[in-house]
């Protein structure tokens, strides 16, 4: 017979992601539905199963008021859940952060459903923190996360990074070096497209000036397409400026370089195809999370780290000089960047769950 699982996550990239893979892996083993809130609703229609929207929000440190309607509407999302859980008839809950899931593990808990959670990033969660006392096991990305609690140490199942299906899907060519023209990807994601979008095109400008050819493909906040293309085309560089690209696989896979965010999914995804990037850490990110990833990343030796109190035109303009003006440096990053294909990560976790 059929598991009954709901899977929960929150609605940004690093934790719907790898949910979505999950859910299309386990949506023929098992019954699935997907609990999530309304920031997931972009990524809805690459979810094969029935999905559940609840209206949760964040607190903040300043908005008292504020955080009591949170407060009021994170309580009743509880009793949902719970009636929810019972309605579904649900065997397994399988969090993977975000405060969205917090109601649903804690019903889960309540109710003695088994739970397991995944972990994306090298800093442990707060909502999984939380839960990992109740939860069977916890699937992480690496077994270096900083803040594992000792005496729940074995719990903790290293499987590597989940990676999207039309990432895996995309047939992975040798990589060549253009001595003649660089390619830069630029993805700024929904945390800091806007700095990305008024500071890295001058400092792309200067390098051009440097007699280096550039071709820029830029992820920006639909409002700055036309005001960034301009640029560009006024400085005579080639570009490709979008807010949203279904073959973002491709353009990743033909860049030389990428600036990015340090949020789990997109650096996994950078290493798997095999592209060096500069990480420049989201710098609000919870627990900072975002800079211990590009730690992780530049102890392998595969990444550049500019931290965004030093996220100027000139900083990222002198860091690019430096990259390019040594290609040995691309080379040796991108051959450490060797993914080994053959991991299947959701494989390890379906034998770990014994579904």
């Amino acid at each position: 017979m059929k598991k009954n699982i709901i899977f929960c996550s929150g609605g940004t990239g690093g934790h719907i992601f790898p949910a979505i893979s999950m859910i299309n892996y386990f949506k023929d083993k098992s019954n699935v539905i997907f609990a999530t809130d309304k920031r997931a609703l972009k990524y809805i229609p690459s979810i094969e199963c029935e999905i559940k929207v609840f209206n949760v929000s964040s607190f903040s440190k300043k908005k008292i008021f504020s955080n009591i309607f949170s407060l009021i509407k994170l309580f009743v999302t509880f009793l949902y859940s719970i009636y929810f859980i019972l309605k579904k008839r649900t065997d397994i809950v399988f969090g993977f952060g975000g405060y969205v899931s917090f109601s649903i593990l804690l019903a889960a808990k309540f109710l003695n459903r088994t739970i397991y959670l995944y972990e994306p990033n090298l800093v442990l969660g707060r909502t999984n923190k939380l839960f990992v006392n109740s939860c069977r096991k916890i699937f992480t990305t690496s077994n270096n996360i900083i803040n594992i609690p000792k005496k729940n140490l074995s719990k903790f199942i290293e499987v590597g990074p989940i990676i999207r299906n039309e990432i895996i899907r995309f047939s992975k060519e040798k990589k060549t070096l253009n001595n003649d023209e660089k390619t830069i990807i630029i993805l700024g994601g929904s945390q800091g497209a806007r700095i990305f979008g008024e500071i890295i095109p001058v400092a792309i400008s200067t390098l051009c000036k440097n007699n280096f050819k550039i071709k820029v493909v830029q992820q920006v906040i639909t409002n700055q397409i036309k005001k960034i293309e301009n640029f560009y085309n006024e400085h005579n560089i080639q570009c490709k400026i979008f807010d949203f690209d279904s073959n973002i696989a491709e353009l990743i896979s033909k860049s030389d370089l990428a600036i990015s965010r340090s949020g789990s999914s997109t650096i996994a995804e950078l290493e798997f195809l095999q592209v060096p990037f500069i990480a420049i850490p989201y710098p609000f990110a919870m627990d900072n999370h975002q800079y211990e990833n590009a730690l992780y990343y530049k102890s392998k030796n595969t990444c550049w780290i500019l931290e965004q109190k030093n996220f100027t035109s000139n900083n990222l303009s002198f860091l690019l000089l430096e990259i390019f003006n040594n290609n040995n440096d691309l080379k040796v990053k991108r051959k450490k960047m060797f993914y080994d294909r053959k991991t299947n990560t959701l494989d390890k976790i379906k034998k770990e769950i014994l579904i």
